[in-house]
Formats: C-alpha cells, structure tokens, sequence
C-alpha cells in the first residue's frame, strides 16, 4: 500500500497565475438544461439522462504545470518530445522558507535545507522545494505578484547534481523583481525542466517517495498542466 500526495493546485476560474500568461476562463459548455431540451426534442418525451460540459481556456503554463526547453530557447523540445521517464522519478523535498519575496534562495540554503531534512540529491531525483509562499498568499493577488527565487548558483548546483526535475510551490523559481531570470537561463542552457505552482510539499519534506507528473500530449507545447502526486509507501 501506498499514500498518495496530491502535489497540485486546484484548476479554477480567474485562479492567481504569472502575469504575462492568459488568465484561466471555465464556463459551462453545455448545461443540463440544455441537453435535457435536446433530447426532450429529438425524443419526444423526457431523455434518459442529461449531460453537462466545461469549457476551458488556460495557458500550458497556467496552473500547476512543468517547463518544456521550448520554453526556454526557440529549438528546445517541446512537451511531447520529452521522455516521460522524465515525470516518473525517486523524489526529495526540503523547506527553504526563511527567504522573503524579492530575495534569493543560495547553495548554502539548499545545502541546509538538505541536512535537516536529512536529504542526500542524486542524479535521477526530482527535488521538490517548499518555500512557503503558497501557504502565506494563495488564493489571493499576491501569489502571483512577488516571491523569492533561486540564484544562479543555487541552480547550478541543482544541475551539478544531475536531477531530472524540480519543482516549487510559487508561480516560478525567479523572482520577478529581476528580469535576467538567473534561473530560468541557466535551465535553459541544461535543458532542466521545472515544475511551478505546487503545493503541499511540507507533507513529503524528508520523506522517500516516488514523484509522478505526467504531462499532457499538446502538439508544440512550451509546457503542460500536470498533477504531480508523491507516492509514499507505508
């Protein structure tokens, strides 16, 4: 047996997301009264059920989702080139929560947090990094609008490592006060995915367990909706 940690935030309507993506629109497609209508229509009588659809319009980058290369440089992969391998990995969580909105997380950071969640980083992991700004913000404007982010050294240090993935609980691993996005260049020049707007990551920090975030199949895409989950064996 297993427990299942569900790693991923609620897909709604008007949701917080980054700025500069489109914003998450649900309406109803089709209600049940209008398909009862139908039906009562084409069959004369009442139906025997009706049927209600969603409609939805939302970037590959909106919800909880993962980074393709293509995101990154105009010949990188696209989501469905990615090896799915790649989503299906040992998992590592640690607690960087110290850093305020604006500042940046350091080597010496991660190198803590590491030791006391007692977490050795291998090649192969996805390491999963709770900074706590979605506890202390979401749902409101501010999750979306300031938070800290990784350095450049702390990403090459993730890279040095050889991770398959990682991921955050905030809508990027940059801060958005500084538009040289250390992090994001140095995943481009790597080809490391990243995974953006998690949650619940306090729940497997120091934990073993296996991380699963399949990506949708979307022709060309520059990234994908996911729902990561952390599979911890009882």
């Amino acid at each position: 047996m297993a427990e299942l940690i569900d790693l991923a935030q609620e897909i709604y309507h008007d949701q917080p997301v980054y700025h500069t993506h489109q914003q998450t629109v649900i309406w109803t497609d089709t209600s049940h009264e209008e398909s009862r209508h139908m039906f009562e229509k084409e069959l004369g009588e009442d139906p025997p059920f009706t049927f209600e659809t969603r409609a939805l319009l939302l970037c590959d980058h909106g919800p909880t989702h993962v980074d393709a290369p293509a995101h990154y440089r105009e010949d990188g992969d696209d989501i469905t080139e990615m090896p799915l391998e790649q989503f299906y990995t040992p998992g590592k969580a640690i607690e960087v929560t110290h850093r305020d909105a604006g500042e940046y997380i350091t080597v010496s950071d991660l190198e803590e947090a590491c030791s006391d969640a007692g977490v050795n980083v291998e090649a192969g992991d996805t390491l999963l990094i709770r900074t706590g700004h979605y506890d202390e913000t979401y749902p409101d404007p501010e999750y979306a609008e300031n938070y800290p982010g990784l350095d450049e050294a702390a990403t090459r240090w993730l890279v040095e490592r050889e991770i398959a993935n990682f991921g955050i609980d905030q809508p990027s691993p940059d801060t958005p006060e500084d538009l040289t996005y250390p992090c994001h260049t140095v995943c481009k020049e790597h080809d490391l995915p990243h995974l953006e707007n998690l949650r619940n990551i306090d729940q497997v920090v120091g934990e073993p367990f296996t991380f699963a975030a399949f990506p949708l199949a979307i022709r060309n895409g520059t990234g994908s909706p996911v729902r990561p989950v952390a599979i911890v064996k009882q």
